[in-house]
């Protein structure tokens, strides 16, 4: 599927998960993420399943196993403000990506008891970042 196609379809199929506001997906937790776009200045809702990590919020930019950066995590790269909302309580919140030891740990962990995300990181060419969103001070 070419790039903008997917993305259009995605936003389409985030707007209706964001608006019936299921609190589980594919038996994983679920939390809706909004950020500020980058070059639009809109709001943006993704759903992401996620693990809680202490007091922050551990997803991943898997971006349904395309071969590109989901724009959510662009956008939080791109130092865009964002809120998490989970269950109608929302929380502003930094994203931020873990690397090393932290990074392998939350990746198997993540896998073993949240969703296969190996196999869309067999298939793709980038690295799928493992990211914590915590409560912004």
């Amino acid at each position: 599927m070419k790039k903008r196609a997917f993305v259009l379809l995605n936003r389409v199929m985030n707007a209706v998960i964001a608006r019936l506001r299921p609190r589980r997906f594919r038996g994983a937790d679920l939390l809706l993420l909004t950020t500020t776009g980058r070059r639009s200045g809109e709001p943006r809702t993704t759903p992401l399943i996620y693990t809680s990590d202490g007091d922050r919020w551990i997803v991943v930019a898997s971006n349904g196993g395309a071969d590109w950066e989901p724009g959510w995590w662009l956008n939080l790269r791109a130092g865009a403000p964002a809120t998490v909302d989970i269950g109608g309580t929302v929380t502003p919140v930094i994203g931020t990506e873990l690397t090393g030891d932290e990074r392998a740990t939350m990746w198997s962990m993540l896998n073993d008891e949240v969703f296969d995300y190996q196999n869309y990181q067999d298939k793709v060419h980038r690295t799928i970042a493992v990211v914590a969103l915590t409560p912004a001070p």
